[in-house]
């Protein structure tokens, strides 16, 4: 069956969407754990979800953890790391790419995260493939990678932490504030209180529960020190990878820019494909089938009436598929913009090619054939491949204060509101943020304050862990007019503003507007990047080079971390529920 069904410009962003996810992935989950970013108010905080994950056993290991406490897995020159910093650093590893998985499910839905993570939270990561690039000799399962890389990470927090708290490091500009020690004892404190509930309710000493769940040994004194160094490695680490982009030089922008176009340039086009591939046992039966000779002519015949990009719309609709006719009333149904080289590649390696050529220009056609997907494409160039001009975007924070315009009935199915109640939820929704907004006047009233409000008291689950943040927003980003008109307007750092949307009150904070253009962004943000896991990678391989292992040590506790993680799938998989954020 001929097939002239292509991807609309939706399909494609979802697709650019999905590889920008996979890309980021590779980045974070090839050998040692490249990125390291601990987020305090996570850690563990998944395996304390209503279920305590270590049994019972003897008086000696559970509750005085003298074991964990003494006994050495491996050693880093005169350095040593116990039992139960080995555990801490097993759970952490678990947590980091367990939350992860869980933050792309709320935003892109349930199932994104397992597809571009690799890990699926309701399955034993026992039972599971690791799929990082450059896994370390022996790493099978996911299981294994924690198992073998918990040291590797001790060692790797221990030497950044060092670093952090060098002269060298206060020299080059970086250093622990009064605030930012404020914000990591609050967040402590907070993980710390929640700990505090969760033993009560299941009638544990705070000591024991953490040890529990967290891993075995570690006592709410050892859990708040390892806390305390993982959070100033995180803001050091922060640190270094904006510091690396604020001193790019404008020269080496542009040397990698032009080294590196095909990662940054954009075209925007319009195409419409004839298949020639063989008819599957669901194709439409009113459908015509084209030999490739066939294909081919049509493509060419298509191409030689083309005009102008009015008359390809139009052209579509003519020789679109029966099944396929209603799609291509739609002119967005040809068109592709914002295409990015590496994502056409995937699936039309000969179009790529000829899109992203230097020689094109505006209004160009052509037809290309495609043999692995037996299909010949018919182009229309709108813009040739250029840089992305537009400005990087504005930042902002916001809390919102929703106004719940539906509510369950006794049957559990989503009813409307009556318009009284909606118009009522609304008032209080706005009292309830002008009350914030003044909670906050009163206080600090810095950026740092309005963070932590809106990790407190904002709805909005997609920036709640983040501080209300929103960065690099555009005339073309995807948020609700309100927002984005507040976004974009003229404003100062520091500025401060209350709207409506659909979805309640937001309390809205101007962090600052880029001017640079979003290509020359770009660039700079992947030389950052570069540089970045440059720096780590190079100091975790020399410290796994280095290090020695206690196995029999390592093999005799981690049997109890795997059969919590074993427990924490179960859980998973038994009260498997998906939540979304709100999308702005």
């Amino acid at each position: 069956m001929a097939n002239n069904e292509i991807k609309t410009n939706a399909e494609i962003y979802r697709e650019q969407r999905k590889e920008r996810l996979a890309k980021a992935q590779k980045k974070k989950s090839g050998k040692g754990d490249k990125i390291i970013r601990i987020l305090v108010k996570t850690i563990c905080i998944l395996l304390v979800a209503g279920i305590v994950l270590y049994g019972a056993g003897s008086l000696l290991t559970k509750v005085f953890c003298l074991p964990q406490k003494v006994l050495s897995v491996a050693t880093y020159g005169n350095e040593k790391v116990n039992v139960a910093e080995y555990n801490y650093y097993y759970m952490s590893l678990y947590n980091q790419i367990a939350t992860t998985t869980q933050q792309i499910d709320s935003y892109y839905g349930a199932g994104y995260g397992a597809m571009y993570t690799g890990f699926d939270l309701t399955k034993d990561p026992a039972e599971q493939e690791y799929i990082g690039e450059d896994a370390p000799e022996g790493v099978k399962t996911w299981a294994d990678y924690f198992r073998l890389m918990a040291p590797e990470k001790a060692f790797m927090q221990r030497e950044v932490y060092k670093t952090a708290m060098s002269e060298d490091a206060k020299k080059a500009g970086f250093e622990l504030t009064k605030e930012k020690k404020e914000e990591m004892q609050t967040s402590i404190d907070d993980a710390i209180k929640t700990f505090e509930e969760k033993a009560e309710e299941n009638d544990f000493a705070l000591d024991n529960y953490i040890s529990r769940t967290c891993g075995e040994g570690l006592t709410e004194k050892s859990y708040r020190e390892l806390l305390e160094r993982d959070t100033v490695v995180q803001y050091y680490l922060e640190w270094f990878e904006e510091n690396t982009s604020e001193t790019v030089t404008d020269s080496k922008i542009k040397e990698y820019y032009n080294k590196n176009r095909a990662d940054f340039d954009l075209v925007d086009a319009r195409l419409f494909a004839f298949s020639y591939a063989k008819a599957s046992d669901s194709a439409d039966s009113k459908d015509p089938t084209y030999t490739k000779s066939e294909a081919k002519k049509l493509a060419n015949e298509f191409k030689d009436k083309i005009t102008d990009q009015a008359s390809f719309v139009d052209l579509a609709k003519e020789y679109a598929l029966p099944s396929q006719k209603d799609a291509y009333k739609e002119a967005s149904a040809t068109l592709a913009e914002n295409l990015v080289k590496s994502t056409i590649s995937n699936s039309a390696e000969n179009v790529a090619e000829w899109l992203f050529d230097d020689a094109r220009k505006t209004g160009e056609t052509t037809v290309i054939h495609e043999e692995s997907s037996e299909a010949f494409y018919v182009i229309y160039v709108i813009s040739p491949a250029a840089p992305d001009r537009q400005t990087a975007g504005a930042d902002v924070r916001h809390i919102l204060v929703q106004a719940e315009t539906t509510k369950e009935d006794s049957e559990g199915n989503e009813v409307e509101l009556s318009q009284a109640e909606i118009d009522k939820n609304f008032a209080d929704a706005k009292a309830e943020a002008e009350k914030i907004l003044k909670e906050w006047k009163k206080g600090k009233a810095t950026e740092d304050s309005f963070a932590a409000l809106a990790k407190e008291k904002t709805d909005d689950t997609g920036s709640k862990e983040t501080g209300g943040l929103y960065e690099d927003i555009t005339s073309t980003s995807s948020y609700v007019p309100e927002f984005l008109d507040w976004s974009l307007a003229s404003h100062k750092k520091g500025d401060t503003g209350i709207i409506k949307t659909d979805y309640g009150y937001h309390i809205m904070y101007f962090v600052g507007a880029d001017k640079t253009e979003k290509w020359e962004s770009d660039v700079r943000a992947a030389i950052a990047t570069e540089e970045f896991t440059s720096f780590t990678t190079e100091l975790l391989d020399s410290i796994s080079e280095k290090i020695e292992k206690n196995e029999t040590i390592i093999n005799l506790f981690v049997e109890t971390n795997e059969k919590a993680l074993k427990n924490s799938a179960a859980y998973y998989a038994s009260s498997a529920s998906s939540s979304s954020s709100i999308t702005y």
